[in-house]
């Protein structure tokens, strides 16, 4: 990096500094607030809240965003790997070392740090902005096309009712780059970027449902694409004398609490989600179980109930499994989470209408 790109980097960094400071100073009282919104729209509920319930409501759609935050997140890393983004909460204190011999060191904007922000990844661009773009897009988009048009409403309110919509979705986003900037997880760049690729991602996501009718072996090709490239990055980085690894470091040494730094929020948790997630998606897709329940979409309302809850109770034993797969050996820890990702997203697909089907099948035969 030359001396001009070095310092336009740092005026960039320093001026979201600046900005999060004023964040953190404006709403001081704003801490539980953040942190809930950050935790509310964490990625990782796209997984096992989102999709499950959409799914069980409309398949297809629910397929869409499944798929759409795989792809997401195969990107983001890639992504992050390769740009190598500070995060402000150690930057500060990288510059801070940097400039203190200097004859008159330069004042940084102070900020705090809480307890969900020292995430270990690179920060460029935002995972949740990137997550909670394409994943809101998805929906809105659906339940515009699925609920809105289609229904007797006039012109006038369906109009009303599509910018109202959008406008949730604009909120939305916008809490969640707040969110990320006061409690210092992210720079404002980094947010806006991950809010642009995020609506990329998804429009292509949401634009063709061809990928859907893949078959068995092309899935399995595709989810071996997505791994073995993310692994080939870190590879490739690693011979040509760069660290991926880098910003565990920084987290390591710059974080004001150790029991904050979590195994989950590093970079290699995430690969085992979105790959297994791949797989198991491509497997259930092209499952006996899920070619049996072909009436999943005309399912009663009893039906379609049971169906959500049984989605969402996985979702959330799929969250209970994570919590308790032991953390101490690295290696036991991603298998495991590698093959939880695998089960859960099956599971969803072709054995919660199967068994809802099967079983209400049995209820009419003994009526």
């Amino acid at each position: 990096m030359s001396e001009e790109e070095f310092n336009f980097s740092e005026t960039v960094y320093e001026l979201g500094v600046d900005l999060i400071s004023a964040l953190q100073s404006t709403f001081p009282e704003g801490e539980t607030f953040f942190i809930d919104v950050s935790l509310v729209f964490d990625p990782k509920y796209v997984f096992t809240i989102y999709f499950p319930l959409l799914f069980a409501l409309h398949w297809v759609v629910g397929v869409q965003v499944l798929g759409t935050i795989i792809v997401v997140e195969w990107t983001n890393q890639i992504l992050k790997w390769l740009m190598h983004g500070e995060r402000p909460y150690w930057w500060v204190h990288e510059m801070e070392e940097a400039h203190k011999a200097d004859a008159h060191p330069h004042k940084i904007s102070e900020i705090h740090q809480y307890s969900s922000t020292c995430e270990t990844g690179p920060g460029m661009p935002s995972g949740h902005s990137m997550a909670m773009s394409a994943a809101w897009y998805v929906i809105i988009h659906a339940v515009v096309e699925h609920v809105v048009d289609p229904s007797n409403m006039s012109a006038k309110l369906k109009t009303e009712s599509k910018q109202l919509l959008w406008g949730v979705y604009i909120i939305i986003q916008g809490l969640v780059i707040f969110s990320r900037l006061y409690i210092a997880a992210h720079f404002p760049h980094q947010c806006l970027l991950g809010l642009v690729l995020g609506i990329c991602m998804a429009k292509l996501a949401f634009g063709s449902t061809e990928w859907m009718n893949f078959g068995r072996l092309r899935w399995i090709l595709v989810s071996c694409i997505i791994m073995a490239s993310a692994l080939g990055t870190y590879s490739f980085l690693l011979l040509t004398g760069r660290d991926p690894a880098w910003s565990i470091s920084e987290a390591l040494k710059w974080c004001d609490k150790a029991e904050n730094i979590h195994i989950d929020t590093m970079p290699f948790y995430s690969l085992m989600r979105y790959s297994g997630a791949a797989f198991g998606l491509g497997l259930g897709l092209t499952s006996r179980f899920f070619k049996a329940t072909e009436q999943r979409m005309n399912f009663t309302k009893l039906q379609t109930f049971a169906n959500v809850v049984l989605g969402l109770a996985l979702g959330y034993a799929a969250e209970m499994a994570h919590v308790a797969i032991p953390k101490t050996n690295e290696t036991l820890f991603y298998s495991l989470e590698f093959l939880l990702n695998v089960v859960f997203p099956y599971a969803v697909i072709a054995l919660a209408p199967y068994m809802v089907m099967a079983f209400s099948g049995r209820k009419e035969k003994s009526a």
